[in-house]
């Protein structure tokens, strides 16, 4: 070790740098060492050379920086299969033939190869001549019940801050209405997918995972990084490790969480042994728990699987263990991790300050970044972070493009390719009940369980090239997510969206909506408007053809969409300002009594925004953008009747636990596939 000096400097965009300054007046910089302050500025540190490389730095005492070296697997140094941390180009090309389809109420829009782009938004200080400012009518027919959650009142919030749903329609002030805001979003979905936009909305997170009994690929993906088996020994061995998981303060990284390790000292013991040493205790024996023995270390006792026979015990650290610090991204995917068992406990609201609490664990290298990850859980074989996120599924020029695509333009960018915000230039308003003196909403009815969105299920939610069930692609591999989630229209006219059973409610109460529902019914009528500023024929173009779609299709609002609800037709008719004649007198346009444009100028704006697609995507040959591959399997989702048809033959369903169908892992189809 040899003495020096750490320097640390603030760069423009506000991240701390630090270099190692010598007492010969020689610096090395030192990019590696993590840092969020500069309390340790100008202190003196403690410096490990080896071959002229700076391999360990202490602070007080403390080592804040440690080189990684080469070794082999031990509780503090993962295993790398993938030393490149270059990702191949993403499959996304889904399988066109799949001869044991999946079921399910949804399915997908696949993504665009490409980003169309359109120009810049003008500036927003004056109206532009060339551009088109007005106003959309819409009239909107629900054909199917239709509900969209109502609002507490303040005394309803005060009273009972738990109430989830109210029974009835969204109705502030009394009004029956679809909010803006439910239109503006369903009609920038449909622009993003028919303009060939961006795709930007999407949960970028880590999933989780458990194959342990999976049929799949995933139960050999997750047994190399958790366990091997001897054939000499005809044993389990396994390549997790032990410890105990504390919360803890240092001046580098302020509060933070780490891992004292046990390292491969623990064991598994008879469920009879476990509880009559937790008896002994004096507690009571109870599943997802632990209990610290006197001596030897803690008990951890898992969920009550069935022909369960042993629990864990871990020993406790020794004086001299190592303490494994747990990255802050491994800390926010375990807080993320929604798909956890409610009954298993969260280690990290455990783990308070001061107090240890037993984990298993694993070390693994960032499949895109090459840092040490850690995966930790309650018991052993575990849950495992997948390597990749979310987000490294998604074609980086449809995440990252500097382009400004159709969506963006007209709704608003909180960011663009030179970092400037822009507002949208389109503007929803409420649309009301056309007749307010009848009420059209149902009445109060428990709906179906409604099930929140399932991405860890990747044969649905990836793109697949072969429907065997050992050459599925999961979130560890190259695949492209399947592009945007659409419902099937569905009948509703039977009632099938309710929960009749009263025995079901009663054994599973949670998970329904208990106070009921109330939609409104098949066949009510809303009017609402839409305001725009200096849009481009082709922008206006993108927003006409998102709300007037081909004959026979429809949208979809609102809640309980997979159960059937919230079909609707949008009847739009545009109306174009005259900018000189509304100057010219105070009172022009006010009562919107201009004439609506007509059915060919509205063909015509359309047409031209279809025009300028196809040119981007060198399909000129096509008439409509509807004639394209990708769009025809949107159109296939949004026809009334091909829904319908599905529902009959029951293959827009969910599949069921009962029957084990998950288990299968069946591909789920094109659209286009599923509907020949």
């Amino acid at each position: 070790m040899e003495k020096a000096k750490l320097i640390i400097a603030l760069t423009k965009k506000k991240k701390f740098i630090a270099q190692i300054q010598f007492n010969d007046g020689k610096t090395m910089p030192l990019p590696q060492l993590t840092i969020k302050n500069d309390s340790l500025n100008n202190k003196e540190v403690d410096v490990e050379r080896k071959n002229g490389q700076i391999v360990e730095v202490k602070a007080e005492g403390e080592i804040i920086y440690q080189a990684k070296t080469e070794q082999k697997p031990t509780a503090s140094t993962p295993v790398s299969q993938n030393q490149s941390y270059k990702d191949a180009p993403l499959q996304n090309e889904h399988l066109s033939k799949v001869a044991n389809p999946a079921y399910a109420p949804y399915n997908f829009v696949p993504l665009n190869d490409q980003v169309v782009e359109t120009s810049h938004p003008p500036d927003f200080n004056k109206y532009h001549p060339e551009k088109n400012t007005g106003w959309i009518d819409l009239e909107i027919e629900t054909l199917t019940p239709v509900y969209i959650r109502g609002t507490l009142t303040e005394d309803e919030v005060r009273e009972n801050e738990d109430i989830k749903y109210k029974p009835g329609f969204f109705a502030p002030a009394g009004k029956i209405r679809i909010p803006g805001s439910s239109l503006r979003g369903m009609t920038r979905n449909i622009v993003e997918i028919v303009s060939y936009g961006k795709f930007e909305f999407y949960d970028d997170k880590r999933l989780y995972y458990r194959g342990l009994a999976d049929i799949s690929n995933l139960r050999g993906e997750y047994q190399r990084k958790m366990s091997s088996y001897d054939g000499r020994d005809k044993k389990t061995q396994y390549k997790f490790f032990a410890g105990a998981l504390q919360k803890s303060q240092s001046k580098t990284r302020g509060m933070h969480f780490e891992i004292v390790s046990s390292g491969n000292n623990y064991k598994q013991i008879k469920k009879s042994e476990s509880q009559a040493l937790v008896k002994g205790l004096g507690k009571k024996y109870s599943e997802f728990n632990y209990y610290e023995l006197v001596d030897e270390g803690y008990i951890v006792v898992s969920g009550n699987m069935q022909n369960k026979k042993r629990d864990w015990l871990i020993c406790y650290p020794p004086d001299n263990a190592e303490v494994i610090p747990i990255p802050d991204e491994d800390i926010k995917d375990y807080n993320n991790d929604n798909t956890r068992s409610e009954d298993a406990p969260n280690l990290l609201d455990l783990a308070k300050e001061g107090k240890k609490v037993p984990c298993f664990f694993v070390r693994r290298k960032d499949a895109n970044t090459g840092e040490d990850r850690i995966s930790f859980g309650h018991t052993g074989m575990f849950r495992l972070a997948y390597e990749k996120d979310i987000g490294k599924h998604v074609p980086d020029n449809l995440k990252d493009s500097d382009k400004t695509d159709f969506a963006n333009a007209i709704f608003g960018s909180s960011k663009t390719h030179d970092d400037k915000a822009f507002a949208g230039r389109v503007f929803f308003e409420d649309a009301f009940l056309i007749d307010p003196q009848t009420n059209p909403q149902l009445e109060p009815q428990v709906p179906h369980i409604l099930s929140g969105p399932k991405p860890t299920t990747f044969q649905h939610y990836l793109v697949q090239k072969n429907e065997n069930v050992k050459q599925l692609n999961h979130y560890n591999s190259n695949s492209a997510i399947r592009g945007y989630k659409t419902y099937w229209h569905k009948s509703a006219d039977d009632e099938r969206w309710v929960q009749h059973d009263k025995s079901a409610i009663e054994k599973a109460t949670t998970q329904y909506i208990n106070e009921g529902i109330r939609p409104v019914k098949k066949g009510a009528k809303f009017r609402g408007q839409i305001r725009f500023e200096n849009l481009s024929n082709e922008e206006l173009g993108a927003l006409l053809f998102a709300l007037e779609l081909p004959e026979g299709c429809g949208h979809k609002l609102g809640m309980a969409k997979p159960l059937g609800l919230g079909s609707a037709r949008i009847t739009p008719k545009l109306k174009l300002s005259n900018r000189k004649e509304r100057y010219k007198d105070l009172f022009a346009e006010w009562n919107n009594d201009i004439s609506p444009s007509n059915d060919e100028e509205m063909l015509k704006i359309k047409t031209d925004f279809e025009r300028y697609v196809l040119q981007q995507l060198e399909e000129t040959s096509k008439n409509s953008i509807w004639e394209t591959a990708r769009l025809n399997e949107l159109l296939t989702l949004l026809n009334v009747e091909t829904g319908k048809s599905l529902e009959s033959k029951g293959t827009t369903r969910y599949m069921t636990i009962d029957q084990k169908e998950f288990k299968d892992r069946h591909v789920l189809p094109l659209p286009s596939s599923l509907a020949e």
